[in-house]
Order: structure tokens, then C-alpha cells, then sequence
């Protein structure tokens, strides 16, 4: 099922701790109030919770096809794809938001991205982590 609990709640966890740290994080970076660097991440979190739930429902279903088991290589290219498929997304947001050029807007978007792919990566492996100990795990996706 697309819009399933165990996804919402997978979206919603990752994005709210991610919503967080990005707005505090860009308002120091680049001295701007609150307001508008946190519009800019709830923007971003709304876009990114509709691809988190895309991009994982069909990321799933390849999975299972496949039998793949979730390991780093795995881990690897879901972090990527995920974090490929959004910056798309999201370069239009970041430059009206910020009022820079496309240029700039993609400079900070992989900047951002880096530093997520690696909050994915780490978010990821805890989360499978926790639906392991839970019993909630897809079978296929067991180490």
C-alpha cells in the first residue's frame, strides 16, 4: 500500500528531525531570520515527504523483486537516489527562496545535499535498525 502507517511514519520522522536542522542551520549560515529559512525547509520537508513516499514505495517494490537484502551497497544507492531525485526538486525552491541565480541555488542544493545524504544514510540504518528489533521489517529487506 502507497500511503501505508508504517511509510507515513517513516516520512514524517525523518523529514520533521531534517526540517530542524536545516532551518537552524541555513538561518546561522547565511544570517537570514528564521522565517524565511524555516518556510524554505517546510517547503522542502512537504516536497520531500511526497518523494520520500514515491520514492520509496517503488524503491520497495524493486527490492522485492529482486530479493535484495539492505546491505551497504544498497544502502548506498538508496541514499543517492533519494537525495538525487529531490535536489531536482528543490533547486527552483532554494532560489526564489534565498533570491539568488540557478547557478548559485544548485551550489547550495548539492551543498545541502551532501550533508543529507549522509543524515540519510545514518537515518536509514537506524530506522531499519528499529523496525528489525520491532518485528516490523519487511521480510526481504533483512540483513
Amino acid at each position: 500500500m502507497f500511503f501505508s502507517t508504517r511509510r507515513i511514519v517513516h516520512a514524517l520522522s525523518y523529514e520533521i528531525i531534517l526540517l530542524i536542522m536545516i532551518a537552524i542551520a541555513l538561518s546561522y549560515i547565511f544570517h537570514l531570520p528564521m522565517q524565511v529559512t524555516g518556510t524554505l525547509g517546510i517547503a522542502m520537508a512537504v516536497t520531500s515527504v511526497i518523494w520520500n513516499m514515491l520514492f520509496n514505495y517503488y524503491f520497495e517494490k524493486i527490492e522485492a523483486k529482486h530479493q535484495l537484502k539492505r546491505s551497504m551497497k544498497v544502502r548506498i544507492a538508496h541514499a543517492i537516489g533519494f537525495e538525487g531525485g529531490l535536489m531536482l526538486i528543490t533547486i527552483p525552491m532554494v532560489a526564489y527562496a534565498l533570491q539568488i541565480n540557478l547557478w548559485q541555488a544548485i551550489l547550495i542544493d548539492l551543498s545541502l545535499t551532501l550533508c543529507i545524504l549522509v543524515y540519510t544514510f545514518i537515518f536509514q540504518w537506524c530506522y531499519d535498525q528499529i523496525e528489525m528489533k520491532m518485528g516490523i521489517r519487511p521480510e526481504y529487506a533483512k540483513s
